[in-house]
């Protein structure tokens, strides 16, 4: 009986070894069949691996003469002439606002293609660079480029009206920059219509041997401003210059003109805009006397000093953007070297000027729509951003 117990318990603990081993050993197939399996997917996945694109080649460069401001309608940006590799397409970089550093012609025909005209670019913000091809890159005045800033529907229905002189009409110091002034960059960043009636050489206070059509006196009774819900008014800097005109004379002229656009339309929003440090014979002119007896910082003052009288924002450059124009960047930021903006800077002014009127809108005419919004449903807000985008905003400039 003692053997046969023996007997049995050893055979039950070589029972036991033999399913140990047997687990082992299922351990051990099934570990290489899942290495097989992942090997092959492995093997798989870089099959599916699109083929090398062999490198296209840059045959000739040239310099262009200002770098201007377009978006991507369609197609591809490249990293490099080489053509090799994307940076992104119209659908991860139309929002962004590119300028054009140099024109290339590529030869692809290692691609299957011929010489193409293609376009070196750069991100507004410096941060990205590539390469484009021309067709595929469009005027920012142009088309649906949407970078409607955050709050930009406070203007929906809002037509702004521009007042100015070569500043606000887009001129760089040789020529007219067509669509790429600061009115443009509203329309955009507001996601609204500016018409823009600046015009080159405007005096806020014109004298009998200098004045122009586009006057802030002239332009002011030459509108309706019952057709507008905002005007802003941007002139100074050519009475500094050219004019004898006293500060007492322009603040006079400024706070007429604004009490004749409010009689108009009481609901119209005014923003004042001063007016950019300028740079007559390399010297800059916040505290330089000019023709009429005071400095540039003095005029801004008597300008802010009539828009205080009026519960008028205005904006300072010394306050909002300091940066913009400075005795160490002025070279580059003005095109001219002293007084206009290069196309790169009417877009720093415009997104300063949108923000700036963003944050100062009325408090009591922000629409009721806006606390409503949060109460829609996702799928609803999802159309409204969709049909936003296929808005086209004009501005229309009158041609000096």
């Amino acid at each position: 009986m003692r053997k046969t117990i023996m007997l049995m318990a050893s055979l039950s603990l070589t029972l036991m070894a033999t399913g140990a081993a047997t687990a082992s050993a299922k351990a051990k197939t099934s570990n290489v069949t899942t290495t097989q399996s992942s090997s092959k997917k492995s093997s798989t996945k870089d099959q599916k691996k699109q083929p090398v694109v062999e490198p296209a080649e840059l045959v000739k460069t040239s310099e262009v003469d200002q770098e201007l401001p377009y978006h991507l309608k369609s197609g591809y940006i490249y990293t490099s002439s080489t053509l090799q590799k994307q940076l992104g397409n119209v659908k991860t970089l139309g929002k962004t606002t590119w300028y054009v550093t140099k024109k290339g012609v590529i030869d692809r025909s290692a691609q299957g293609s011929g010489n193409s005209v293609f376009y070196q670019v750069k991100s507004g913000n410096g941060k990205q660079t590539g390469w484009v091809w021309h067709g595929n890159l469009q005027s920012i005045s142009e088309g649906t480029f949407d970078i409607g800033m955050k709050n930009s529907d406070y203007f929906n229905k809002q037509n702004i009206i521009t007042l100015g002189d070569s500043i606000t009409h887009g001129y760089d110091g040789y020529e007219t920059l067509e669509g790429m002034g600061y009115p443009n960059w509203l329309a955009r960043y507001l996601d609204t219509n500016v018409t823009n009636v600046g015009y080159n050489g405007a005096y806020l206070c014109p004298t009998e041997s200098a004045s122009t059509d586009g006057d802030l006196t002239t332009v002011v009774n030459a509108n309706n401003f019952k057709n507008y819900g905002v005007a802003t008014i941007a002139y100074g800097t050519n009475d500094y210059g050219h004019t004898d005109s006293n500060l007492d004379a322009l603040k006079d002229t400024l706070a007429q003109n604004i009490r004749k656009m409010r009689s108009q339309n009481k609901k119209l929003i005014i923003y004042g805009i001063l007016p950019l440090t300028r740079y007559d014979y390399k010297e800059n002119s916040d505290e330089t006397i000019g023709k009429g007896g005071y400095t540039m910082n003095e005029l801004r003052d008597a300008e802010a000093e009539v828009y205080k009288q009026f519960d008028i924002p205005y904006l300072d450059w010394r306050d909002v953007a300091p940066g913009l124009i400075t005795d160490s960047n002025y070279k580059n930021r003005l095109w001219d070297e002293r007084l206009h903006p290069s196309a790169k800077t009417y877009q720093m002014m415009g997104r300063d000027i949108a923000k700036f009127m963003i944050d100062n809108y009325p408090k009591d005419r922000i629409p009721k729509s806006k606390q409503t919004k949060k109460t829609t449903t996702k799928k609803t807000t999802t159309k409204k951003t969709v049909a936003s985008k296929t808005t086209k905003h004009v501005v229309k400039t009158t041609k000096k």
